[in-house]
């Protein structure tokens, strides 16, 4: 025991003296660095050697040599890297030994060292592979380049596609390196995701559109030439995805899944790419081929439900005057209800039903009805049951029945504090409050939700918080801020022109209110539910017009865009808009949409029209 002791008590004190030399040199490391970051390169090559000698570590030793070349003592870091290849026969030293003499300009011998590790390249993938990015990393890409091109000689089959792209991209020969991604998805398949990353990653600045000009030719000149090859169609549906032609993509996958019979998930994901952009008959075409097709796809009643929303989605955003009664729909919810039965998995198909029957048939009785038959399946899930609830307390609140909703909401709550229906429920609860005239306490529910996960979520609570600080507080009478509430929750019960009217009495009693920005964007809205594009733009430039150093300007600015774009085919003014907005307003939530927005319309994007698939079916795999 008493040896025992004895040696525990050695190796403490062993393990406290390395812990002590470990955090001394952590230290130095730390104050190399610092001579380093600061151009002290004389204080720093004597810590970094000292560093080297004490711990053998080799970044260490990358930073002395580092430091004797910017202190132009070439001789030293000669004999240094000659003394440590000596030892350990290291060749990325022989590397960094070959920058040095080009640094110190003899280039005749850089390029004799450099020669000499090509010629005597190692039978093995992982140090080609080491010296190449050694040389990558050091910006001698053509030794890169000669690395990876003689490595394919020597090792048969490995033909590093990959890595030659890469040095051909930093280059910006974007030629070459698109015979190598082509070339690398031909030999495997499972590739093209990996390219695809890749070239979404380069595209990001790609700012004057030659890459993908690149892109666009070698896809589709490699698609025509090899037809068959299935990697390549791939890349070229990838392309029109990026470029947000649903319509070509889909095509092509159409084609491509009745060649394999294994697209169906590429295809519901067209499909809802294509309903997000309003592009309602592209994804129930796409959605069609999948119900009919045969062999049957084992998720059809998910198939089923999609056809269903997508017709609801188009119902919603047609023109009023154009959607007729609206029972067709009413009668395909209730015939596909009737077919899959009312169970977990059509929770979504229940809610959207029961919505529609309420805030655009007025049946409000069905929609309880319907939801309740949900409500009483045995199986649901937390989720699935606080959905179809939320949709009831949303109903209450089209029906005024507002301290009905307030206690459903509460209720939910409870059961959602560790999710993100909790925080949705909470700006529900808030905005029901705003309604009901009680703004102190809506505010404080909104500025606890401003700190919330969700970004959309955070931007609302911030969004009415800033509306009720700025013409609440300051205002000596309530009633603007009350009418106000009153309009929001008419627009929340699909009353439009309620809201309109109430938002209108507001600038006609109250000339030059703190709100009239927020109500003229209220009113462009409407006017964009009502398709009354024309208003909804005058509207919108009336703020950015008598508003501009107001909260509300970046939103004008952003929808009067996308109106231009979208709905009055004024592309030239969209563009300007969205350029205006990267300038005026770069702390704005829309920049990054706006300026993928701007780089499409200018160009960037675009397939030119002598080699477009518009033209050609060519293109579309048989």
């Amino acid at each position: 025991m008493r040896y025992f002791v004895t040696y525990l008590l050695f190796f403490l004190m062993a393990f406290t003296g390395m812990g002590q030399q470990l955090n001394m040199a952590q230290s130095e490391a730390q104050l190399a660095a610092s001579f380093y970051q600061n151009k002290e390169y004389e204080k720093a090559a004597k810590l970094y050697q000292e560093l080297f000698q004490k711990t053998s570590m080799a970044h260490y030793f990358d930073y002395y040599i580092n430091s004797l070349v910017y202190l132009k003592e070439y001789d030293t870091a000669v004999k240094e890297l000659r003394k440590e290849i000596r030892k350990t026969n290291n060749t990325n030293l022989e590397i960094i030994l070959g920058y040095v003499y080009k640094e110190m300009g003899d280039l005749d011998k850089s390029r004799e060292t450099y020669d000499n590790i090509i010629k005597n390249l190692p039978r093995s993938n992982g140090v080609i592979i080491n010296i190449g990015n050694t040389f990558f990393n050091r910006l001698e890409f053509e030794y890169a380049e000669k690395t990876y091109l003689r490595g394919r000689e020597i090792l048969q089959g490995e033909m590093f596609y990959s890595n030659l792209a890469n040095v051909y991209a930093y280059q910006r020969d974007y030629p070459r390196m698109m015979q190598q991604y082509m070339a690398w998805v031909r030999e495997d398949e499972k590739n093209v995701a990996m390219v695809q990353s890749r070239l979404n990653s380069l595209l990001r600045n790609d700012f004057d559109g030659s890459l993908m000009a690149t892109i666009k030719k070698e896809v589709i000149k490699s698609t025509q030439t090899e037809p068959e090859v299935i990697a390549y169609n791939r890349l070229l549906i990838w392309l029109f995805v990026i470029q947000k032609d649903y319509a070509q993509a889909l095509n092509n996958t159409l084609a491509l899944d009745r060649r394999t019979h294994t697209e169906e998930a590429n295809i519901l994901s067209f499909t809802r790419g294509a309903a997000q952009a309003g592009l309602y008959d592209v994804a129930l075409s796409g959605l069609n081929h999948l119900l009919i097709r045969k062999p049957a796809i084992p998720n059809l009643s998910e198939v089923k439900q999609e056809i269903v929303a997508v017709q609801y989605q188009q119902h919603i955003h047609t023109p009023p005057k154009q959607r007729g009664n609206g029972q067709a729909l009413a009668n395909a919810f209730k015939e596909l209800l009737d077919e899959l039965g009312y169970t977990a998995e059509t929770t979504n198909l229940i809610r959207t039903y029961a919505h529609y029957l309420a805030f655009y048939l007025g049946r409000t009785n069905e929609s309880f009805e319907v939801l309740q038959k949900g409500l009483n399946v045995r199986n649901l899930n937390n989720l699935q049951r606080s959905l179809l609830r939320i949709e009831q307390a949303d109903i209450n609140v089209y029906n005024n029945n507002l301290w009905e909703a307030t206690l459903q909401y509460a209720q939910i709550i409870e059961l959602n504090r560790e999710n993100s229906i909790g925080d949705e429920v909470k700006l529900k609860r808030a905005k029901v409050s705003f309604y009901l005239g009680d703004v102190e306490w809506a505010r404080g529910q909104l500025d606890v939700l401003k700190a919330s996960t969700s970004k959309l979520i955070a931007n609302d609570a911030m969004e009415l918080s800033l509306l009720i600080t700025a013409n609440y507080d300051l205002d000596s009478i309530d009633d603007p801020i009350q009418r106000f509430a009153r309009g929001d929750l008419f627009l929340f019960q699909n009353n439009d022109s309620m809201a309109f009217v109430t938002y209108d009495s507001i600038l006609s009693e109250y000339p030059n209110h703190s709100l009239s920005d927020k109500i003229l964007l209220r009113k462009a809205t409407i006017s964009e539910l009502r398709f009354e594009f024309e208003l909804a733009a005058a509207l919108y430039q009336r703020i950015l017009d008598q508003f501009t150093f107001s909260s509300s300007a970046d939103d004008a600015m952003y929808h009067l865009a996308i109106l231009y774009e979208e709905k009055l085919n004024k592309t030239d003014q969209a563009s300007e808009l969205y350029k205006k907005l990267l300038i005026d307003y770069p702390g704005s939530i829309f920049v990054d949409d706006a300026r993928q927005r701007y780089r499409t319309l200018r160009g960037d994007f675009k397939v030119d029209q002598e080699i477009t698939p518009y033209e050609s079916t060519d293109f579309i795999i048989r």
